[in-house]
């Protein structure tokens, strides 16, 4: 395995392929065209996919067969990439990029390449680190470990300093992301101490605060807009990158372009880029003074700093750095390699671990988390994020809560939504999903213990594992499929299946039932919402509709409803139970209405009792001056949830303010 492993810098702009070679040193891969680095971008031409230089020299005549910069979307659920009636996920986009790599690598080492390590910025997230992983596994690579990209480029630093002793910091500045980390080398081990960053920030953002400035002065000069136009858009593009990697040289470029028989020359000067760019420069040192924050450093006490990336370059990098730690980077590794080759010595290393053969390098890592891992809590009707693991924590790493209980008799799933971020409100958070753990014995409420372990992996991917404590079985967990949405809960739009158990006994007869449905009527007109369904049973009389959102249906079976015989409220309640089963991050409600006296009070007390044990609400609304108010009273669930009138009149009434109460529940 050692042989075929290597490592990856997966860029926005430019991507990279390493090995360790025989003697313990990781060297890049030369792509077949000669190239140490090859341009991520693909380009769609009739049946051949491209993926490289050409690709990217087709994109000025070609930009809608083109894709660039896909690395800012991976993990994106909503971007497509439409072409020749194909539909192409950032996943499978990057895999290409990966595809293509890996051919590369396979053409100069005569052999074929399965094993891969692919980094990843510091700050990506869970979901970001999944769809990397897994457009590496589409392009056949078994991928054996994600690496921070900043962590990467500190391991190829300290293979050549790994008998010293300080603290590095790695600026990471790439074509689409930006990554600070703080690690200390010391005894053959880079202990990553803190780690920053913003995976929106990247040197694309150089280029297009370029391209604005230019684009103004072009429409200020001729009236025209040419980002309007996706072709001459591109062309600025081209343009201002070639200016900004000027200005790395030269104190002043000129910039000429043209649009519809329209030119523009245009002087730009360092000091003007640099003004141009001060928003995002103010970006990058406040996420550098964050991360000597996090570590408890000063700058002073930062030996040497890494510049990763190929926008580090830039001339206001270099002096940022200069201004904050009062030195020059270091200069012995190069910026666009540095990542790759860290990577590929973490494959050497992950290679002989899993094969158990002796390490090429006597040096090992320890990365830490860039988000905390924690869970979204209702308290005093608002959301928090409660969190489990602090940013910054050691990888792998986890932590175990114990005091989870049943809410209910018989429960047998329970269910928890996952959040990645520091913010107290969890919806500021990525929110890594609503997890539903199944398989819980059935018992008495409270009788069960759960136990939840949240952990990050050595790839820094979030695993969440729950157990049932009085048998010792680890339960089994899927994504709750409810189309519900953190959010939807903040705004208490909790999925709700709701019962109208209506009575039709001989007494309600004439006006009172015609009373009943415009209430209804009313009632369902103002609950039914997003997630929410209604069932309508009548006693007697029995199920007239299962649950459900369609209010057509509803009302047919509103129409349906018949006033004849006695009063069977306990089978009704038996048929309500049965309509609305328990599902979890799901209400049960049940509304009774009746205006007389159930034919079996004990029967129909035991099944009030055996909806309130298994989590659900019972509401009583009495008509009339007859019914049992302590009787109808003791079947709700709480006082308030007993509600009465004195004529069937007044139920439309009640029954809006009742749709009230659950809107706000």
């Amino acid at each position: 395995m050692g042989q075929r492993a290597v490592g990856i810098d997966l860029g926005t702009t430019f991507s990279a392929i390493a090995q360790v070679n025989k003697y313990g040193v990781p060297e890049i891969l030369a792509n077949v065209e000669g190239a140490r680095i090859t341009p991520s971008v693909i380009l769609f031409d009739g049946d051949d996919i491209i993926v490289g230089s050409y690709a990217q020299q087709a994109a000025l005549a070609y930009p809608d067969r083109v894709v660039e910069r896909v690395k800012r979307f991976i993990g994106d659920p909503d971007y497509r990439f439409e072409i020749d009636s194909r539909s192409y996920t950032p996943e499978q986009l990057s895999s290409l990029i990966l595809a293509r790599l890996k051919y590369d690598a396979e053409q100069v080492l005569g052999h074929r390449v399965d094993h891969a390590v692919i980094t990843v910025p510091a700050y990506f997230t869970d979901r970001q680190r999944r769809a990397t992983k897994e457009a590496g596994e589409l392009a056949g690579f078994n991928v054996l470990k994600l690496i921070s990209e900043p962590t990467a480029a500190a391991f190829a630093y300290g293979l050549a300093h790994a008998s010293g002793q300080r603290k590095l910091l790695v600026f990471d500045l790439g074509g689409g992301t930006f990554d600070v980390s703080i690690a200390e080398i010391k005894k053959g081990e880079i202990t990553v101490l803190a780690t920053a960053g913003d995976s929106r920030l990247g040197g694309t953002d150089w280029d297009e605060v370029l391209m604005r400035f230019a684009a103004e002065k072009f429409k200020a000069r001729h009236g025209v807009n040419p980002l309007d136009d996706a072709l001459a858009a591109h062309d600025l593009r081209e343009k201002c990158v070639s200016a900004k990697l000027a200005l790395s040289r030269r104190p002043r470029v000129d910039l000429f372009f043209d649009h519809q028989g329209r030119a523009l020359r245009l002087e730009i000067s360092r000091e003007r880029f640099d003004e141009l760019a001060t928003g995002l420069m103010v970006r990058c040192e406040a996420l550098t003074q964050r991360v000597l924050d996090d570590a408890g450093l000063r700058p002073e006490d930062v030996d040497t700093v890494l510049l990763a990336g190929g926008a580090t370059r830039m001339p206001m990098i270099r002096g940022l750095i200069e201004e904050i730690f009062h030195r020059s980077a270091a200069t012995d590794i190069n910026p666009d390699e540095c990542v790759s080759l860290g990577a590929a010595l973490t494959a050497a290393l992950e290679s002989a671990r899993l094969s158990g053969t002796e390490p090429p390098v006597d040096l090992r890592t320890h990365d830490v988390t860039s988000h905390a891992l924690g869970m979204a809590t209702l308290s005093e009707k608002l959301l928090h994020n409660s969190v489990i693991i602090g940013r910054n924590s050691r990888i792998p790493c986890e932590r175990t809560r114990d005091d989870f209980t049943t809410s209910y008799d018989g429960q047998t799933c329970m269910d928890l939504w996952l959040v990645q971020g520091e913010e107290e409100d969890p919806l500021k958070c990525e929110v890594l999903g609503h997890f539903e753990f199944y398989g819980i014995p059935p018992r008495s409420a409270g009788e069960t213990r759960l136990s939840v372990t949240y952990r990050y992996n050595p790839s820094g991917i979030v695993e969440v594992e729950a157990m049932d404590l009085l048998s010792g079985q680890v339960l089994a967990h899927r994504i709750a499929t409810e189309e519900i949405t953190l959010q939807a809960v903040a705004a208490r739009r909790v999925p709700m299946q709701i019962a109208l158990i209506i009575d039709c006994s001989g007494s309600m007869y004439g006006e009172n039932i015609r009373q009943a449905r415009k209430a209804a009527n009313t009632f369902i007109a103002r609950t039914l919402a997003e997630g929410r369904k209604i069932s309508i049973i009548a006693f007697p009389g029995g199920l007239k509709s299962s649950p459900t959102a369609d209010t057509d249906r509803l009302d047919e079976a509103l129409k349906a409803l018949m006033p004849i015989g006695s009063t069977p409220m306990h089978h009704g309640l038996q048929l309500a139970r049965q309509a609305l089963r328990p599902h979890v991050g799901s209400q049960r409600v049940y509304v009774v209405l009746t205006d007389g006296h159930p034919d079996d009070p004990a029967a129909t007390s035991a099944e009030a009792h055996r909806m309130k044990r298994t989590g659900g609400r019972v509401i009583t609304v009495g008509v009339g001056r007859h019914v049992q108010r302590e009787f109808l009273e003791g079947l709700s669930t709480r006082p308030e949830d007993y509600h009465h009138c004195d004529e069937s009149f007044e139920l439309e009434g009640t029954f809006v303010n009742l749709a009230t109460q659950l809107n706000q529940a």
